[in-house]
Order: structure tokens, then C-alpha cells, then sequence
């Protein structure tokens, strides 16, 4: 049974697995789920059992790295930082038509859309740091539901895949599963495309509207964040609320921007 710990010798069959350009489970820092993850796009389908082609989530934790080759204006690039580095939900969104775009972000985009998935946990870092980008979904097979600990991960995946133990890294008394997604589309704004963890735990705190309350929260901790201040001397821009966000529930896409289904 292909199970690391975190120890030397854990890191160091995680590491081998992923240069051999196989796809190994990770924990992901409570309330998420476990993930499965590759090098490649194939790697991360055929452990899913699904078809090599089926998107994906490009996983690039250094935002620096994503944000040229987003279709988005500079407020709206600063809250797609924050939703995926603080509030660590999955973002659709926009994708640069750059014939220049980097090749790991290919199998993460359809119709013009890019899944992007860029929580960082410290636990895990060191692998990050070596391996990013990488490609990312739920730890489970097709149909099944994504495991959330270490037995339901091993009994997902048998012993083809490495799984790295992060049970006791992380909150097993709280409700655990995948991330919530959420939406750009172009003339509209942010979306909910997916339900997930975190608009779960805010329903299940009895509050309303998730998509407006961390829209408000990302832009209260930006406006904190102040931009540098133009030649001119004037400050930058404030923040501008994105048009979707005071609806309640999605929008359905027009059929010329639906993409794909993207990781369950």
C-alpha cells in the first residue's frame, strides 16, 4: 500500500513518483479535501479514470506567474490572488489570447476559460516550490465522491498511487470537501459555478449569499492593500464591485461561454 508520511523518506517517494511524471495524492489544509496531482494533465485523468483530455486545474500557487495571461483588468487580477491564496476557492476565469501562454496552462483552459486552482499550505511547500506548476482535481475516481482522509484516498486509488498521509496536519472534526468555484465572465462579473466547502460553512453559519460576502471580504482586505500611488500623486483607483456580485445564486452562461465541466 503506496503510503507516505511526512518524513524524509515520505517526501522522498512523493518527490520520485511526481519526477517520474505520476500522479500521487496530497492533502490540502482543512476544510478542503484531498487532491490528486501530476506533472501532467494525462497523469491526473488516468488516475481519475477519466479520458486524458478532460480538464483540469492548473495548481500555481505564485500568482505572479498566472496573472499575465489573464483577460482581466488590474482590480479584478488582485481579487483573483486573493480568493485563491486566502480564500482558497477554485477560479474560472478569463484566459490572455497570447500565442505566448505557457503550455502548463493549456490543459486547464476551454472556450477561453482557464480553472485555476492555487491554494499553498506549508506543509506542502517544499514540494511547490519544486514542482509547480502542476495539475490538479479532486482525489477520486470518476463518479465517486473526493476523499477527505487517508483511508477513503487509499481506497480510491489502491496501491497505483502514492497517497502522503496528512491526517494529523489537519482538523478531522471538522466537515471536509472539495473547493467552491467561482466565475468571471466577461460583461457580467463573478459568478457561483460550483458549490463547494466554503459556501457550505457559510450556509451552514446561517448567513446568506456567499458570493457577495467574499466578494466584499476580498475587496475590504485590497482596499487595505492600497496599489502605489500614481506620478501624479494621486492614489490609486478604489476598488469597483464586480456587477454580479449582489445576486443570489449563478447566471447561466450564454452557450458561446459555457466551458466544460470542470474538477468534481
Amino acid at each position: 500500500m503506496p503510503v507516505a508520511l511526512f518524513d524524509a523518506a515520505g517526501k522522498a517517494a512523493i518527490d520520485e513518483a511526481l519526477e517520474r511524471g505520476e500522479a500521487v495524492v496530497l492533502p490540502t489544509p482543512s476544510p478542503l479535501a484531498y487532491v490528486v496531482a501530476a506533472k501532467t494533465a494525462a497523469a491526473v485523468n488516468r488516475a481519475r479514470g477519466r479520458p486524458h483530455n478532460h480538464p483540469v486545474a492548473t495548481w500555481e500557487p505564485r500568482f505572479d506567474r498566472l496573472a499575465p495571461h489573464l483577460a482581466l483588468d488590474e482590480m479584478e487580477r488582485r481579487r483573483v490572488g486573493w480568493l485563491l491564496a486566502v480564500e482558497r476557492v477554485t477560479v474560472l476565469v478569463p484566459q490572455t489570447r497570447d500565442a505566448a501562454a505557457p503550455s502548463w496552462l493549456e490543459p486547464a483552459a476551454s472556450y477561453g476559460m482557464a480553472v485555476l486552482f492555487g491554494v499553498a499550505w506549508e506543509p506542502i511547500d517544499w514540494l511547490l516550490e519544486r514542482h509547480a506548476p502542476l495539475f490538479v482535481s479532486s482525489a477520486n475516481r470518476a463518479g465517486a465522491l473526493p476523499a477527505v482522509d487517508l483511508r477513503q484516498a487509499v481506497a480510491s486509488f489502491g496501491p497505483e498511487v502514492w497517497v502522503l498521509d496528512g491526517d494529523s496536519l489537519r482538523d478531522r472534526a471538522r466537515p471536509h470537501a472539495s473547493t467552491t468555484t467561482l466565475r468571471f465572465v466577461p460583461g457580467r462579473g463573478w459568478e457561483l459555478h460550483r458549490r463547494g466547502i466554503q459556501d457550505t460553512l457559510h450556509a451552514n453559519a446561517g448567513r446568506s449569499d456567499y458570493l457577495a460576502d467574499v466578494l466584499s471580504r476580498a475587496d475590504a482586505a485590497l482596499l487595505r492593500q492600497q496599489p502605489p500611488r500614481r506620478q501624479d500623486g494621486r492614489g490609486g483607483r478604489p476598488a469597483r464591485r464586480s456587477r454580479a456580485s449582489d445576486r443570489d445564486g449563478p447566471v447561466l452562461l450564454a452557450r458561446s461561454l459555457r466551458p466544460r465541466p470542470v474538477i468534481t
